[in-house]
This record gives C-alpha cells, sequence and structure tokens, in this order.
C-alpha cells in the first residue's frame, strides 16, 4: 500500500507540474500578444506625430508612464522600439508579430543603436545569405535578420553574448573602419541607480581616451603615504578619478566659456526656501532638478550655489519674483578660505586638495 500511495503521489505532483506549466505558457503567451499589439500601436502613433499633436509630449516613454497604466520597464522598452523603428524594420517586425519577446528585441536595438559604425554594420547586407543557427531553411541577408532570429529564438543570454560577439568582429573589420573612424566606435552611457548613484560605461576612441586619462593623472596625482587609511592602505585610484571627474563637471558648468542651453551650463537646479534651510518646520522638502533631497544635501549644495532669491507661491505653484543670480561664498571670501586653509580640506582625516573643496557654513 505504501508503494502504490508513493507512486500516485509522484503522478499526482507531475499533473500539477505539467498544469501549472501549460497555464504559465499560455498566460506568457497572452501578454506577449498584449505587448506586440501595444507596439503597433504605439509605432503608429509616433509615425503620425500623434503623440505630440494629440497627448502633447515629445517622449514615448513618457507618455505611455503618465497616460496609461505600463511599468517603467515595459514603457522603455516598447519606446525605445518604436522610436527605432524606421531603423530596424526586421526586429521590428518580430517583436510586432509577438514571434519574439519586447524585452529583446528592446534589448537588440538598443545595442545596435549604440554607434554609427554598428548601425551601419549590421544593415549592410552579407556578401552572401547566412543560414539561421536555428532553422537552416530561413536565410538571412543582413546582421540584423541574423539578430532577429536570435530574438525570436534563443535566451537573452545567447542573444547578449552574439552581439557582444559582433561588436568584437566590427573592431576587426578594417575596411569599415577606414571609413567611418574610431569616433563611430566609441559611446557613453550613463544610467541612473535604484539606489541614486549612477552607472557610467562606455568605450572611447585612441584620442579621446587619452585626453580623459591624462586629465585623471593631472587632476589625481598619485596618493602619498600620510593618505594611508588607520589600516596602512592607500586610497583606490578609481575613488580619486571619480572625485576628478566631478570636479571636472562642477568647474566646467561654471565656466563661461561652457556650451549653453536655454542661457544655462551643466549646473544643477535646487528649489528650498530659506526657512526650510533653517531647520523650520514648513511641511516643504527641498526639490534638486525636481526630486526630492534631504536638508542636509540642500544646504550642502546652497553653500556653493549660485542663488536667485525669488518669491514663491505655493498654493498656485507660481514664481511670482524673480531677482539676480549671487554666488555665494563670493570670491573674496572664498580667497580668504583658502588662505587660512592652505593645507586643504579642513574636515578631520580629509586631506584633498584645497582647489576641490567646497566652502560650508558652520551656522546654517
Amino acid at each position: 500500500m505504501a508503494a502504490t500511495a508513493t507512486i500516485h503521489s509522484r503522478t499526482s505532483t507531475s499533473e500539477q507540474a505539467q498544469t501549472i506549466r501549460s497555464a504559465l505558457e499560455d498566460a506568457a503567451a497572452l501578454v506577449n500578444s498584449q505587448y506586440a499589439q501595444v507596439l503597433a500601436s504605439v509605432i503608429a502613433m509616433k509615425e503620425q506625430n500623434l503623440h505630440r499633436t494629440a497627448f502633447g509630449y515629445s517622449a514615448l516613454r513618457d507618455l505611455l508612464l503618465s497616460q496609461f497604466d505600463f511599468t517603467h520597464r515595459t514603457a522603455s522598452d516598447i519606446a525605445a522600439i518604436a522610436r527605432l523603428s524606421s531603423k530596424f524594420r526586421a526586429l521590428v517586425e518580430a517583436a510586432v508579430s509577438g514571434q519574439a519577446r519586447i524585452d529583446q528585441v528592446a534589448y537588440a536595438v538598443r545595442q545596435l543603436d549604440r554607434t554609427p559604425a554598428m548601425r551601419l554594420f549590421t544593415l549592410t547586407p552579407f556578401r552572401e545569405p547566412v543560414a539561421s543557427p536555428f532553422d537552416a531553411e530561413v536565410l538571412c541577408a543582413t546582421p540584423e535578420q541574423l539578430i532577429a532570429q536570435y530574438c525570436q529564438h534563443a535566451p537573452f543570454k545567447d542573444l547578449q553574448r552574439h552581439l557582444d560577439e559582433l561588436a568584437a568582429h566590427l573592431a576587426e573589420e578594417s575596411e569599415l573602419l577606414d571609413s567611418l573612424g574610431e569616433q563611430s566606435l566609441q559611446w557613453i552611457e550613463l544610467a541612473e541607480q535604484d539606489n541614486g548613484m549612477w552607472a557610467l560605461s562606455g568605450e572611447l576612441s585612441g584620442d579621446t581616451g587619452r585626453l580623459l586619462d591624462k586629465y585623471l593623472k593631472t587632476a589625481c596625482p598619485p596618493p602619498r603615504q600620510d593618505e594611508t587609511d588607520p589600516e596602512g592602505v592607500l586610497p583606490a585610484q578609481p575613488n580619486r578619478h571619480a572625485e576628478a571627474l566631478h570636479q571636472l563637471l562642477a568647474g566646467y558648468g561654471t565656466s563661461p566659456d561652457a556650451v549653453k542651453r536655454h542661457g544655462h551650463t551643466a549646473t544643477l537646479d535646487l528649489m528650498v526656501d530659506i526657512e526650510t534651510l533653517q531647520g523650520k518646520d514648513t511641511g516643504r522638502i527641498p526639490l534638486l532638478e525636481g526630486h526630492p533631497v534631504s536638508v542636509t544635501k540642500a544646504r550642502h549644495l546652497a553653500c556653493e550655489a549660485g542663488v536667485i532669491p525669488g518669491v514663491f507661491d505655493y498654493e498656485t505653484g507660481e514664481a511670482i519674483e524673480l531677482g539676480r543670480a549671487a554666488r555665494l561664498p563670493n570670491q573674496a571670501l572664498r580667497r580668504k578660505l583658502e588662505l587660512e586653509q592652505s593645507e586643504g580640506c579642513a574636515w578631520t582625516g580629509c586631506s584633498r586638495p584645497v582647489a576641490w573643496t567646497e566652502a560650508h557654513h558652520i551656522q546654517h
């Protein structure tokens, strides 16, 4: 009886697993079908410019997030494919038809659109059509069509590996590089992460890379022995490079020669009232580029900021009056601080160069 009960239990578990598997497969197919319909609608909207004229949005992703109940990832993927639908038609067809998942196609088009060289290489026909590794009867005339096959039949890791191999092969195509140059291969991606930090990745041309390397070495000389931590270890050079990059950007943002957009340079906008900075319970939260930040962070930024006094109506959300920009502290006070603290940062245990330091109040 015990043996019979065990066999019956195993059979029941197997049947339950198969039932769940079938339900999940049906649900996944339904989700992909719905996403394909959404993508087709968004592409039609983009082609007729309805996202601007009818909905009032210039960015497709913002429209999908604001007006419809899509997740951030889904909206980003659909918008990426729709934006590039006129370039990568084979990949878009695979997504719209439901043969390939939206996230796989979105990853592929982002990778292919990263550099001019990759775009050109992807759309250039093979000398002879290449058979699909998943179906020998399917012939691919271009690398894009071959990538579409990976999107339809391969798991994400295989798609990622194929695109990486494609990029490596592209770097060896001397004939193509001679006509395009290294500039067409360089790229930089900057993405905000969930923890508030930003991820930076990319590849630079030989000249650009050497310039950046020279700047970092100039701004960050090798650490001295007196900079060791309590365990006797010198500061990590990557951390010093990050500090140097911050100084490069911050210094450029205040330079009169910096590139301007609508009269502004690479500066950040902080909106906070004086009572909140003083620690009073106003119920208002400082905003940095429209995102909430702590009062401590706002105080730190305000010390070195170009301050524009203004009268703001919080009930209507309207700036009633704006004054002229004033620099606090001014150049004279900054010069005084640097003379008094020639050894560098005054914070306990910090020996950063005086040029890297920021003026800060003892009393807010």
